[in-house]
């Protein structure tokens, strides 16, 4: 699907109750992009008769006009840069009953806050910082421009991969408080006119809330501040102070004291200057907070005694050569153990599996393979969910990763598959190079490097149902692949080298 006659859809990443996220490219500035389209439903049976569901729409619609707005005005290199919006439907002042809208943003694969945490645990006090710093200096200028963020999360930090450093990005600004609405309607009229503000109690996380949001009162920059209270602690222990479970319990003792938020403080360990800090940052009166991100970054870095920050990079989202090289290490012992023959040195084939996704890219992990001799070929059995990545070292050393994801479709139509570059370009045979193909019949493709340089070729095939299984052809020879090791199966094979890889996905 194409959009603004320069956005060409590529797949979808993610999705929630709100909007649709999926991966683009510029056709005119060649480049990845990230599209937010928001959903038409957002609830089970919503429709245009039924008054609850559309209040929640008309909500959300403007909630959504309102991030791309408060993003349209922020330069800061730690938030989120929009490029473009649109609409659905053609006409430009489409309403909540036309045209879905939708913003165009930077394109950022390094996952978000929330997995990494999860994933590792604590992070070191220098990381910590690191991130606080640049999302303390995004929500300053957010805060210079009357924008309230009124919803920092962790699932709210994303990370951009540059030069090999994770640089945090402060993302969905949709349900920013601001007066950027009416600012504009004095200048001109626009498509954000007849949206007003509607309460979004039900839309911010109430783990991550602060007092006044709970109880409706007058929110400001202060607000954000708390939230950012709880975000180091989340960075410093890898807890969160407020349970979903905590949320009606302990309401009344988030809004009018402050003896909650110092116990849980205490039963965690953050005590001395550190804890005095993080506990000024969340009093339940605004008013007598740390006044600003900027100061409440500064002193907790008095506090941990840390002179500067550094870089962050809290795991690596891909494997490096180094870690690419040892798993192939690991392969050829097991290869060696189970009297197969290992792979020639320079393209051993590493395989992982998508563990958990964000906004960015999914996550992945080794993917479990059983492994057998065919022939002169080793032939590799890997259970996927429906995304498989291939990684190998090419023989000048480089790195390089594609992705093969089994696409839905519907019952007794042809099996689809996206295979897409995450190191590199594909490329049809004699065809101009793309960031990824969809297809439904067997065939190859050409990886290509940003210089139109051919590092490998990918092979598949869909193989033949029979009563059994599906049946492929390996070198002149059948070789069936039984349901009870996959409904659906797709044989793959990556030149130069000599393993055939059969994704199954039961």
């Amino acid at each position: 699907m194409r959009l603004l006659d320069r956005y060409t859809i590529l797949d979808r990443i993610g999705s929630g109750g709100m909007a649709t996220i999926y991966r683009a490219t510029d056709d005119r500035l060649d480049r990845v992009v990230c599209i937010k389209l928001l959903r038409t439903t957002l609830i089970e049976g919503s429709g245009s008769n039924n008054t609850s569901g559309r209040a929640v729409y008309q909500a959300t619609y403007s909630h959504f006009l309102q991030e791309a707005l408060a993003l349209s005005k922020l330069q800061h290199p730690n938030t989120l840069r929009i490029y473009d919006f649109g609409y659905l439907d053609p006409n430009p002042h489409a309403s909540p009953d036309g045209g879905a809208p939708f913003h165009v943003s930077e394109y950022l694969d390094g996952g978000n806050l929330e997995t990494h945490i999860r994933l590792r645990g604590a992070i070191p006090a220098h990381e910590a910082l690191g991130i606080l710093e640049g999302i303390s200096g995004a929500l300053a200028e957010a805060h210079e421009h009357g924008i309230i963020h009124r919803d920092i999360k962790p699932s709210n930090i994303l990370f951009a991969r540059v030069r090999g450093e994770l640089v945090p990005k402060l993302a969905d600004f949709g349900i920013a408080h601001s007066d950027l609405k009416k600012k504009q309607r004095l200048d001109a009229p626009s498509a954000f006119d007849g949206i007003e503000s509607v309460s979004t109690v039900a839309l911010f996380s109430p783990r991550w809330a602060a007092p006044e949001q709970l109880c409706g009162s007058p929110e400001g920059p202060r607000t954000d501040v708390y939230a950012l209270g709880l975000l180091a602690v989340f960075m410093l222990t890898g807890r969160v102070i407020f349970g979903d479970e905590d949320v009606r319990l302990t309401f009344n003792d988030r809004v009018r004291g402050d003896a909650l938020v110092n116990s849980r403080l205490a039963q965690i360990g953050l005590a001395g200057d550190l804890g005095q800090v993080l506990a000024h940052s969340m009093l339940a009166r605004s008013e007598d907070r740390i006044a600003s991100a900027p100061e409440l970054f500064e002193n907790l870095r008095d506090a941990l005694k840390i002179k500067a920050p550094i870089s962050i990079a809290p795991f690596p989202i891909e494997p490096s050569p180094q870690q690419l090289q040892q798993q192939v290490h690991h392969q050829q012992q097991h290869a060696a153990q189970q009297q197969v023959p290992p792979p020639p040195q320079g393209v051993a084939l590493a395989l992982e599996v998508e563990a958990s996704g964000s906004m960015g890219a999914p996550l992945v992990q080794p993917a479990p393979e059983r492994v057998t001799q065919y022939g002169e070929r080793r032939v590799r059995f890997v259970q996927v969910h429906e995304k498989l990545d291939l990684s190998f070292v090419d023989m000048q050393g480089g790195h390089v990763r594609v992705r093969v994801t089994m696409l839905p479709g519907a019952a007794g139509s042809p099996q689809k598959l996206n295979v897409k570059g995450l190191t590199c370009f594909v490329a049809r045979r004699g065809q101009r190079p793309t960031p990824a193909l969809t297809i439904s019949s067997d065939g190859s493709a050409d990886l290509v490097s940003s210089t139109r340089q051919t590092l490998g070729e990918l092979t598949w095939s869909f193989g033949q149902t029979t009563a059994e299984g599906r049946v492929f052809v390996v070198d002149g020879r059948q070789l069936l692949v039984p349901y009870s090791e996959g409904q659906l199966a797709v044989a793959l094979m990556l030149s130069p080298g000599n393993d055939l890889v059969v994704m199954c996905r039961r």
